[in-house]
Order: C-alpha cells, then sequence, then structure tokens
C-alpha cells in the first residue's frame, strides 16, 4: 500500500489503517449526516409556514370583497375641476418676547458619567 506522504520503516502496517478508517467513516457520516443536524431543517421549515401564511393572506385579500368608496353617491362625489376645500388651519400661536437668561437661571453643566447608559 503506497501512502502519498511517507511513512517510517518503524511504524506498524495496521498504524496508518487504524487512522485512515475512523476517518473515512467519519467523512462518509458528515455526508450522510442530514440538514436538520446544522439546524437548516428548521429553518427551512419556519421559512415555508410564512411563505403559507403570507400566500394565505394573499388569497383572502384577493377574494374580499371591494371597500366601498368614500364617495358613495354622485352628489357626493369631488368635482375636480374646483379646488378642494381644506379646513381651515388653526392660527400659529403669538411669538412671546425673548428673556436673557441670568446665571441663575442658566441649566448646570452635567458632566456624562463613565458607565453610561446605566445606574
Amino acid at each position: 500500500m503506497t501512502l502519498p506522504f511517507p511513512l517510517p520503516d518503524w511504524l506498524p502496517w495496521w498504524v496508518p489503517l487504524a487512522v485512515l478508517v475512523p476517518a473515512l467513516l467519519y467523512l462518509l457520516v458528515f455526508l450522510l449526516m442530514p440538514f436538520s443536524v446544522f439546524g437548516l431543517k428548521t429553518r427551512l421549515e419556519q421559512i415555508e409556514a410564512r411563505l403559507e401564511e403570507l400566500q394565505l393572506e394573499l388569497r383572502m385579500s384577493a377574494y374580499r370583497p371591494p371597500e366601498p368608496s368614500r364617495y358613495a353617491g354622485k352628489e357626493e362625489a369631488p368635482e375636480f375641476g374646483r379646488a378642494s376645500q381644506r379646513p381651515a388651519e388653526p392660527p400659529p400661536p403669538p411669538v412671546l418676547p425673548a428673556r436673557r437668561l441670568t446665571p441663575q437661571d442658566a441649566p448646570q453643566r452635567i458632566e456624562p458619567r463613565l458607565g453610561w447608559p446605566g445606574p
């Protein structure tokens, strides 16, 4: 049996077999391992369930009758040649005169804490 790497002469013949057989078995088991071990199976099932929910929502919205229009009668329908009438906006609040801050009114400087955010 020739190996791609040389082995010492004093090594018994069964040592390479004792190393290669478990390595090949591990490789075979790794290749045949189900995807659920990696967590792919559960993720795929979750994606499938969400896709079914979305499809159900689409079917429900397709079969739902259209909502009644806001303008049910002809007399209530908007006329497109006329400007729409908006409700009057409230007047802006009155502007108060500015007041100077005295040193007592000025906010005190707050130094940052090292453990921020937290107690």
